[in-house]
This record gives C-alpha cells, structure tokens and sequence, in this order.
C-alpha cells in the first residue's frame, strides 16, 4: 500500500535535513583539496542525497529487522562519498567525520527530547513534521557558531600540514566520545526513542559533547601552534640565509675599499720601479702583490646557491672549532624545492651536527655531508662524530640537548619531509650520527 503523500514528504525532508548540512560542513575545512571540481562535487551530493531520502523512506516503511541494515548502508554511503570527495590524510577526514557525527546525535537527542515535552503525541512518531521542525530550531543554535567555529579555528587547523603521524591518532579521541554515545545509548536495555526522550540522557549526552568539544578545540589549538612554531623555524633560517648574504657582501664591499685605498700606493712604488728600469725588482713585486690579494670567490661546494651558502658558512665554523668538514655530491642549481624548506633541512642538520662536534673533548671531531638526486628524489645526509649518549623519549624522538623537549629542528627538518612525501632517519654507527633525509620532488 502506497503511503500518504504527506508521511513522504515528512520523512524527505528529514533526511535532507539530517544529511545536507553535516555534509557541508564536513566539506568545508577540505573546500580546497576536493578530490573533483566544486560542481562535480556538488553534482555527487545532490546524488547522495537523492539517495538518503530513498533510504530514509526504505528504513521507514521497512520491517523492524531490516531496519538497522537499511541503517548502516546510509552511514556507509555517506562515508564513501565524503573520503571519494575529499583528498587529504584519512585521520584528518576521519577526525572531522566522527566530531561531526558526535554532534549531529545530539542534535537528534535533544530534538527528539523537546518533542517529548512539547507535542508528546507526536513525539512516540517516527519523523513527524513536529520532529523536523524542532531538529531544525536546534541545528540553528548549534550548528551556526559550530560552522562559525569551524570557519574561524579548525579549518586553519585542518588546512596546517602538519606530520601526518599525529593524525593517525587524534581521530581516536572523537571515537571515543562516539563509543561513549553508543553504549549509553543502546547499552542500558531501553530502546533509542525512551532514552532519547528522557531529558537526563539528553543532559547527559550534551555534558559529553561540551567535554568533547573542549578537546577538539585544544587539539585545534595545539596543531596551530605546532605549524605556527615550524613557520618561525622556516622564517629563521631564511633570517640566517639573508645575514649570510649580507655579511659576504659587506665583506666584499670592505675588501674592495681596502684595495682601492691602497692601489695608488702600490702603483707609485711600480711607476718608480718601471722609471728606475728595475725590472726584476718590478716583477717580483707584482709576483707578491698578487699572492697577497684576497680570493675573488667563496668557497664552491656545489652548484645550488641556497646549499653552497649554508655549507660554506658551516665549513668556516666547523673549521674554526677544530673539526674536520668534507662534502661529497653535487646538488644541482635548481632541486625543485623551496629555497626555505632546503634552507630548514641543511640549516638544522648541519647546525646539531656542529654543536655536537663542539661538545666533543677529543680531537677526532669530523661532518660529513653527502647530497645527491636519484630520478624525482633527493637524498641528503649529514653525519657526524659525538660523545655520550643520545637522549630519547618513550616514542624513540630524539630529546632536545638544549631544551630538554623534543629537537624542534629535526621535527622542523621530518615536517617538511612528510610534506614532500619522504622521510626523515636518524641512527648510530661506528661512533656517528647520521641523519638523513629523502624527499620527493
């Protein structure tokens, strides 16, 4: 028997209004890492959304026991779509899925709560208009500062490329909640609709959201702070790149001056030798002279000018503090990376390799940095000599010597690796540290 044109209607619009929204907002952080174009995307989600009102209407006219089926391949065809649509780590979509999932149950709840106390008659209804309009009145209170929210401090949040081994993890914290939701929800014996109408159970499940979000928002927080410190780490050694610039060209200019102050000296002396006819005495002054000028060039150690800068001003300190310095490799002029990611990369390695020579009390102190390109992909090492013992934490990270934390540089230097699709190892061997990194350019 066909149902009333209005029980349709009722139902329809309940799906839309339980779908469409958590949708776009679990879109929105992703806006610009869309797997398709924003009209293909929005092309699909019309689909999908055809598809959920067919599903929400199957679920209701539906015997019981294929109800909760009917169910589960309504979730499953919303996951499916939004990780087609959405190109980034799958604890980042899978984070912002669960959080919105938590939220949108207890939208659900407190709905079906007011309607119990407002219209009870209707209430003990499946997807009564009472329902939807109420579902719609809590979604504006909550769902508004939420994409507020979301605009403002998580998309800034998602958007940071931050390790991507962090997010393997954070989705567990809203699948906790979730798990938490579910077992109160079906683990007490009642059915859904006598706990959702209980308004304990919705103050309940509304304490847990504002614990929930709490964390979120520290999460959101920590991870802006985390990228914001790498950005400043990058600032840095572009700083130092730009003052090394300036200190060999304040260096030349002064070279220059000297030369030029004294060449008039240096050329009274010659005409007198040229007048007097001295000739040898001529040549062997002109032979002195140009043994005593300054080198015309730095140091040349590959073709790349970010790198021979970095490696030339590393080369001077290693020297002046008694260690050995040796390249092997020629990084060509152009890698294809950004001047300042290769300048956080070589500025940190070689920078902990240096203070670790320096910390040695012995006389074998020696770096050595190899660099090279395979294909797409550059391989870069600095290995180093060092005293004692390493320092790491529970998770193996090697401790900062001079923080006491974790080495902000070689999660600066992993961070831009992760970025690129490569790596950062670090090992011991031999009495030496060898950090190297890959990245695919």
């Amino acid at each position: 028997m066909m149902p009333p044109f209005y029980r349709i209607l009722e139902i329809s619009v309940y799906s839309l209004l339980n779908f469409l929204p958590y949708l776009f907002l679990a879109l929105y952080p992703f806006r610009e890492h869309l797997r398709y174009s924003r009209q293909a995307t929005c092309m699909l989600a019309a689909l999908v959304a055809l598809l959920q009102m067919a599903l929400g209407l199957l679920a209701s006219f539906s015997p019981t026991d294929r109800k909760g089926f009917v169910s589960a391949s309504s979730t499953a065809l919303y996951f499916l779509f939004y990780f087609c649509s959405v190109r980034a780590h799958p604890g980042k979509t899978l984070f912002t899925l669960l959080m919105l999932s938590n939220i949108g149950n207890l939208v659900v709840v407190c709905s079906k709560c007011l309607e119990g106390q407002i219209f009870p008659g209707l209430a003990v209804q499946t997807y009564r208009w009472s329902f939807t309009v109420l579902m719609a009145a809590v979604q504006a209170v909550i769902l508004i500062p939420l994409f507020l929210y979301i605009r403002n401090v998580y998309s800034d949040a998602v958007e940071k490329e931050a390790d991507a081994s962090i997010w393997r993890y954070l989705w567990l914290i809203p699948a906790t909640f979730y798990l938490l939701w579910f077992y109160h929800l079906y683990g007490s014996g009642q059915s859904g609709l006598d706990v959702a109408l209980q308004p304990a159970n919705a103050l309940f499940l509304l304490c847990i959201n504002l614990g929930a979000f709490l964390i979120y928002h520290i999460v959101a927080r920590l991870l802006s702070e985390y990228c914001r410190n790498m950005e400043l780490e990058q600032q840095n050694h572009m700083l130092l790149l730009e003052n090394l610039q300036y200190v060999n060209l304040k260096d030349r200019i002064q070279e220059t001056r000297r030369a030029e102050h004294d060449l008039r000296h240096h050329m009274a002396l010659m005409a007198a030798y040229l007048e007097d006819g001295e000739y040898d005495r001529l040549r062997a002054y002109l032979d002195e002279y140009r043994s005593s000028l300054p080198e015309d060039s730095q140091a040349v150690f590959c073709r790349n000018h970010t790198a021979n800068l970095l490696l030339s001003y590393f080369a001077r300190q290693a020297t002046d503090a008694g260690a050995g310095f040796a390249v092997y490799g020629n990084l060509p002029a152009n890698l294809g990376i950004a001047e300042s990611d290769l300048s956080v990369i070589l500025g940190n390695l070689l920078e902990n390799a240096l203070q670790a020579c320096m910390a040695q009390e012995g006389s074998r102190r020696q770096i050595v940095f190899r660099g090279k390109m395979e294909g797409q992909c550059l391989l870069v090492t600095v290995d180093n000599t060092f005293e004692g013992e390493l320092r790491q934490d529970p998770n193996g990270a090697l401790l900062s010597t001079k923080r006491g934390g974790s080495g902000l540089g070689l999660e600066s230097v992993r961070h831009i690796a992760a970025r690129y699709g490569g790596m950062l190892r670090t090992e011991c061997r031999d009495g030496m540290f060898c950090a190297s990194v890959l990245l695919k350019l």
